[in-house]
């Protein structure tokens, strides 16, 4: 698994790296240069879809934790998934900081729900954006290439949410028995079979679940000031609908291409295209692309020390741990 998502890491990274050489290198670094400390004010805005995604992840423990330690745990894993060659590794850690702070599988559980609901209200949002794209004639030739790409995110999140109702996890574990003896003593069906009634005892609370997807819907709108703010700090102001059609489109390209991590390469494109389409330049547009790779970079590299820093004190700290019940104390992994 590791050798295709770093095969896959390193690909986006070259059609990242064709993307700048074919595109006026020098226009981008002065396009990057001109923003100067407007990336300062880029990177801190990131904490309102992220103050947003916490809220909602909050919503759904039946006894909410801090929401401040929520906060901190999101950004972790956002740093995990934005930079490391590993697809979905920053909601496996999630799932693991949440399980510790709940002493028990809810904590995993509030993060499959989570991500299902991510990607359900991620394609709610794709559709915002191509609804809002299909009003500009310019553009509409390119309707037909991005339907696919919602399709699938759509199609993704209702499958999964389906796969976990008939419980996914105790499916998947019973798989990896028939297909490998040494799984039998790695892999545990009990904790499995918890983790699945967990994830069934959310989706039993409807209204909380209800108020996490508004949540994660205006996380990902708020998203599109990213955008806005670039452009005007460019001095080339775009409107809300033009940063909206930026941000959920891109996104749901970059969600689409699941298999490359980070989306690496991607998004970066897709910025490019839906920029020109836009009447905004390409290059414009992988400027933007290339301020949200600061961003990642900026958020990212401490989030991910600051993941590293609770892992070694957890495995400090386990020699000493007070044992919990057998099929609620851990995840497979």
């Amino acid at each position: 698994m590791r050798v295709p998502a770093l095969l896959a890491w390193l690909v986006g990274a070259a059609i990242l790296g064709a993307l700048i050489a074919f595109n006026q290198p020098q226009h981008l670094l002065d396009g990057i240069i001109a923003l100067r400390g407007w990336l300062a004010l880029v990177v801190l805005f990131h904490a309102v879809p992220l103050w947003l995604d916490a809220r909602a992840w909050q919503l759904l423990f039946r006894h909410r934790p801090p929401f401040l330690t929520l906060f901190f745990f999101r950004w972790i894993a956002e740093g995990l998934n934005g930079l490391l060659p590993l697809p979905y590794l920053g909601e496996l850690e999630r799932a693991r900081l949440g399980s510790r702070l709940t002493g028990n599988s809810e904590g995993a559980a509030t993060v499959v729900v989570d991500v299902t609901l991510g990607v359900v209200t991620q394609a709610l949002f794709a559709l915002m954006g191509l609804a809002l794209l299909g009003t500009l004639p310019i553009a509409r030739g390119l309707i037909g290439v991005l339907i696919p790409a919602i399709a699938l995110v759509g199609t993704s999140g209702i499958a999964f949410y389906f796969l976990q109702r008939a419980g996914l996890f105790a499916l998947a574990g019973r798989i990896i028995h028939r297909l490998s003896v040494s799984a039998r003593t790695s892999f545990d069906i009990g904790i499995a079979q918890a983790l699945d009634s967990r994830v069934r005892e959310v989706y039993g609370v409807p209204r909380a679940v209800m108020w996490a997807a508004i949540w994660r819907l205006a996380g990902w709108i708020a998203g599109a000031g990213e955008a806005w703010i670039v452009f005007f700090a460019l001095g080339h102001p775009i409107s809300v609908a033009n940063a909206i059609i930026l941000e959920s489109l891109s996104q749901a390209a970059r969600t689409a291409a699941f298999f490359i991590p980070g989306g690496l390469g991607v998004q970066d494109g897709a910025l490019l295209l839906l920029s020109a389409q836009l009447g905004l330049g390409p290059e414009t547009g992988l400027v933007l692309a290339l301020a949200k790779r600061f961003r990642e970079l900026s958020l990212g590299i401490p989030a991910i020390v600051a993941g590293y820093v609770i892992e070694t004190r957890n495995l400090v700290r386990v020699k000493t741990a007070v044992p919990v019940s057998r099929d609620e104390s851990s995840l497979p992994t």
